[in-house]
């Protein structure tokens, strides 16, 4: 997957109206709380077969923080 098509993926499972843009801080997103933690978690389960914990997610800053969760699986 490249990166276009994941951002416009990830907007949807935040459930954002805005574009989200790798240098986008989490913090500064309305969206970004516990239910869409939860959706990322399981977006990332479904279509990389990656397991995220919490843990996982605690640390994130920022859209691109996202995407290096993903490693190989987006280009």
């Amino acid at each position: 997957m490249n990166k276009e098509d994941f951002l416009k993926e990830l907007e949807d499972v935040l459930q954002r109206e805005q574009p989200c843009e790798e240098t986008d801080k989490l913090a500064d997103y309305d969206e970004w709380d516990s239910l869409s933690k939860m959706s990322v978690m399981a977006y990332f389960s479904g279509t990389f077969g990656i397991k995220l914990g919490a843990s996982d997610l605690k640390n994130l800053q920022t859209v691109s923080d996202i995407i290096t969760l993903a490693g190989a699986q987006i280009q």
